[in-house]
């Protein structure tokens, strides 16, 4: 584990070195890491009740949730990835049938499907580059999620219960909180579930 205690600068470093580290895992090792978080986000999600949950489709060596996707859509949860318009994320139902295309960022999306309000998801599992060991995390910087989840922040307890998925290695001692940062409620790892809070 490492800190950063650092200026923005500090962090896009952070970024590109933990993003390039990610995506050197090697596929054996990768598809392992997969199988073991698909395995710990199923059991976690099979002692919760929650029917509304979005997730998202890997990209640049994010972990691949989507074998425990289709599992989640096959045993009757109904699943929303994001969609990016502008400065706004949306999220649309997904199923195993679903045509996808590429965004601007040449993520995956829905192209078409059912859209759920954020305020109404029950859990959201998100991507991360680098989480800390009290919760905070660092996405790739344009501020998606916490533009979208920001109402957690005048009232908390609102809202979906948000989760990091990533790899142990991304993992690090410390990050600054700033002041627009959504809390993560817990992440699970190839290592298995961390709360943070309730």
């Amino acid at each position: 584990m490492q800190a950063d205690n650092g200026p923005p600068d500090r962090k896009a470093q952070l970024r590109t070195r933990l993003v390039a580290e990610r995506e050197k895992l090697h596929e054996h090792q990768r598809r392992h890491l997969d199988r073991r978080i698909c395995t710990h986000l199923l059991r976690f999600l099979d002692e919760r009740d929650c029917l509304n949950l979005a997730a998202f489709h890997p990209f640049r060596g994010e972990p691949d949730l989507m074998p425990a996707l289709e599992a989640l859509h096959h045993a009757g949860r109904r699943v929303f990835l994001p969609v990016v318009r502008d400065q706004r994320m949306r999220f649309r139902h997904w199923s195993p049938a679903s045509k996808m295309e590429p965004n601007r960022y040449g993520i995956p999306e829905p192209v078409m499907g059912l859209e759920c309000p954020p305020e109404r998801l029950e859990l959201v599992l998100m991507p991360l580059v680098a989480f800390s060991i009290a919760g905070t995390r660092l996405g790739m910087g344009a501020g998606f999620y916490d533009r979208t989840f920001s109402f957690a922040l005048d009232q908390p307890g609102s809202g979906p219960i948000l989760v990091g998925a990533a790899y142990s290695l991304q993992e690090i001692d410390t990050l600054p909180a700033e002041s627009w940062d959504v809390p993560m409620n817990a992440v699970i790892t190839d290592r298995g579930l961390k709360v943070f809070r309730e």
